[in-house]
């Protein structure tokens, strides 16, 4: 085993103690303490592994995608064209995201900061699949351009910019759709992991996906 190998082998193991915390006791029992103890590795260790807790709960929490992930392919296989194919991609995205808001806030709207060089590779996700290859599926290899992105903003560009290719949409409206769509997701996603709103998920989300799919319809130039 070489030092790469070692080292993906060491990160799988404090990954996997992560997602045990957040299947027992949701992403905010997790803490680089109760890591190290699971593993039996001390507390500074993981930090040369992973550049804070964040990063860690980050990888951990991707793995939870796995519903999404899986199932997008197939959600969308029945859309007649791309604007369709696009508000299916957004319905899926909400369906999954509302039944564990706590797991998708903490990927798409984590506090690390991106642009850092040193997250130039974390930035897509690669990290994640090259420790765990075997979550890499049909659907997955289909859709990794738009699936790869942790920037939310990103992501939902690409399939806008496909939308504005097609002669859907505008190309010049493309940064207001985008920032109206991610807002309204973003705020309903808020609302879903506070407290006062538990056991309103189901509520919440056919109301992102309601809002989602209005904002654009203004810009829409042509169905067909």
């Amino acid at each position: 085993m070489n030092r790469k190998e070692r080292k993906l082998k060491n990160k799988r193991l404090f990954i996997d103690a992560a997602m045990k915390l957040i299947e027992d006791e949701g992403v905010e029992g997790v803490s680089i303490r109760k890591v190290a103890t699971i593993t039996g590795y001390n507390s500074a260790t993981l930090y040369s592994y992973f550049q804070n807790l964040d990063h860690l709960i980050l990888l951990a929490c991707i793995k939870f995608l796995k519903e999404y992930v899986d199932g997008l392919d197939k959600h969308i296989a029945k859309a007649k064209d791309d604007l369709e194919k696009f508000q299916l991609i957004w319905d899926f995205f909400c369906t999954c995201s509302f039944k564990k808001p706590e797991i998708y806030q903490a990927v798409f709207f984590s506090k690390l900061d991106f642009s850092r060089s040193d997250f130039e590779n974390f930035y897509e996700i690669k990290e994640f699949y090259e420790i765990y290859p075997e979550e890499i599926n049909e659907s997955f290899t289909r859709l990794h351009r738009m699936i790869l992105k942790l920037d939310i903003y990103e992501r939902n560009k690409i399939l806008l910019i496909d939308l504005a290719r097609k002669g859907f949409i505008s190309p010049s409206h493309i940064n207001t759709i985008n920032n109206m769509q991610v807002l309204i997701y973003k705020g309903l996603l808020e609302q879903a992991v506070t407290p006062k709103q538990k056991g309103e998920e189901e509520i919440l989300k056919r109301r992102a996906i309601k809002y989602i799919r209005h904002c654009i319809d203004p810009f829409i130039i042509s169905k067909k």
